[in-house]
């Protein structure tokens, strides 16, 4: 899947925001699900310094709805839902945002493939 930032998120710091370009294209790494009205947001690599962050979906337009063989449906409870690289599931995003070498190479090798699958 593929999105492109449209509309300016709520952004708190000083000056343009760092962590998107407007109109710019990224490759959506997952999307969320939630409860009780809550937007669903999507994962995507900022522009700063490349870390997947969750960005609400309503702030992109998508511009490739299509997904690689491999993602799959998870169910975090509470109504939280995400579809996702399967590789990306159990405690995947602890162990890398812990700095898990293993974490860290599955996520550029699942990065590898969303470029390939997504190339024009």
């Amino acid at each position: 899947m593929k999105v492109r930032y449209a509309r300016p998120r709520d952004y708190k710091g000083h000056g343009d925001d760092p962590s998107f370009t407007l109109g710019k294209t990224y490759v959506a790494l997952g999307v969320r699900f939630q409860p009780e009205g809550r937007p669903a947001m999507i994962t995507v690599q900022r522009d700063s310094d490349s870390t997947p962050v969750l960005v609400e979906l309503q702030c992109f337009d998508v511009v490739d709805p299509a997904v690689p063989n491999g993602w799959t449906f998870l169910d975090f409870g509470s109504g939280r839902y995400s579809i996702a690289p399967s590789e990306f599931g159990g405690d995947f995003w602890d162990r890398f945002h812990d700095e898990n070498p293993e974490a860290e190479k599955t996520f550029e090798q699942v990065i590898e493939r969303l470029k390939i699958f997504h190339e024009d």
